[in-house]
């Protein structure tokens, strides 16, 4: 293996999962000194992680998704609102569509299925490790020298007019709004260039931009590689030899990634009304089958998977699983051993007149009109 540790500062790393003897086999079969990592703790369940991660921190989180007490998708949550730059990397024994969902949205670096490959657990570790290092060596790069006046404006203490406006920059970047981001981006530029502040200061804010969208990628589960790729945005602004040409690069940027967001955003909220409508397929004949119980099975609210299938398919969800059932019902009736009680049962229905009821609304003939008018 690739060795990648260079003598930097060793990244600490959590281990959690609630089978001892993967727990410990993770911590002993690999050698994470050649990775640049030392594991600072090994918890049983989600909760005891977050104790370890809040006592001691930490820059790598290796858990499992199913634990008691808290489960791994919802202790990368929770770290991720103390501190969007920790690298999460989940196992499961499950390859469900629901968990690798959840914790992309959750902003988990990568997904490993158990049983784990050891050489594709290295790999995957070893590229986690290259990332958070990018994470520390953009974090320390020498910024641009200031002068005195635009020094003022940086200090903590001072009275910073899009200090307001940088948070609601943040939300429309986050909702892929862009025409709203650049907005909010222009009235803080004007600001700025109304009190005549040097290109160094601008290109300081420009560092504080890139850290603002960053993070706001990070917050909403995206890939951060989505920004930069092969670039380097420090080196982009400190090549910049004007303000002109600052401000086209920034603009540009909030643009492009608010494109791509926006994209990703449509293609996840696809994906995830298309397993829904599989769902429903799969189990229309589950008297327990409700929008609740396949938001819950999803990890997202009722009211927000309500709106997305509404949205993507035309229709409520009640009326797609009550019409998808009478279809259903449709196929039975033509098979004349079949009772219609029993056919009212195999489509969900525990009630063969609210199931007629139903039936007529849809197709105007009650199931036994139905039967006689195709045979």
């Amino acid at each position: 293996m690739h060795l990648i540790f260079r003598g930097a500062v060793m990244l600490k790393l959590i281990i959690a999962d609630d089978e001892p003897i993967v727990r410990e086999g993770l911590k002993e079969s690999v050698n994470w000194d050649e990775l640049g990592l030392r594991v600072v703790g090994c918890a049983r369940d989600g909760r005891e992680a977050l104790e370890i991660f809040t006592s001691c921190g930490c820059d790598v989180i290796l858990t499992d998704i199913r634990m008691p007490f808290m489960s791994g998708l919802e202790l990368t949550g929770r770290v991720k609102e103390i501190d969007p730059s920790v690298i999460v990397v989940l196992l499961s024994a499950y390859d469900e569509f629901r968990y690798a969902q959840e914790a992309i949205r959750l902003g988990a670096f990568d997904y490993i299925l158990k049983p784990i490959d050891l050489d594709e657990l290295k790999k995957t570790m070893e590229k986690a490790v290259r990332k958070k290092q990018e994470m520390l060596d953009s974090e320390n790069r020498v910024i641009p020298q200031l002068n005195r006046e635009d020094m003022e404006f940086f200090k903590p203490e001072s009275s910073r007019f899009p200090l307001k406006m940088e948070e609601e920059l943040a939300k429309a970047v986050k909702r892929a709004d862009g025409p709203l981001a650049l907005e909010i981006f222009q009235r803080i530029w004007d600001e700025f260039c109304s009190k005549n502040y040097s290109l160094e200061f601008l290109k300081r804010w420009g560092f504080e931009l890139v850290a603002i969208i960053t993070r706001s990628v990070i917050e909403i589960g995206e890939n951060v590689d989505i920004l930069f790729k092969n670039t380097d945005p420090w080196a982009e602004i400190s090549r910049k030899k004007s303000k002109e040409e600052l401000y086209g690069w920034m603009k540009d940027l909030i643009e492009i990634i608010c494109e791509c967001i926006g994209l990703n955003k449509n293609v996840r909220n696809k994906k995830l009304v298309e397993e829904v409508v599989r769902i429903i397929k799969e189990n229309y004949h589950d008297k327990n089958l409700t929008l609740n119980s396949i938001a819950e099975r999803l990890y997202i609210t009722p009211n927000y998977l309500s709106t997305l299938f509404k949205t993507e398919m035309g229709q409520g969800f009640c009326e797609y699983l009550t019409e998808y059932r009478v279809e259903r019902a449709k196929e039975m009736l033509k098979d004349v051993r079949l009772r219609i009680y029993e056919i009212s049962d195999a489509v969900g229905y525990t009630d063969p007149h609210y199931f007629s009821k139903i039936f007529k609304s849809i197709t105007g003939l009650t199931p036994r009109e139905y039967r006689e008018k195709i045979l």
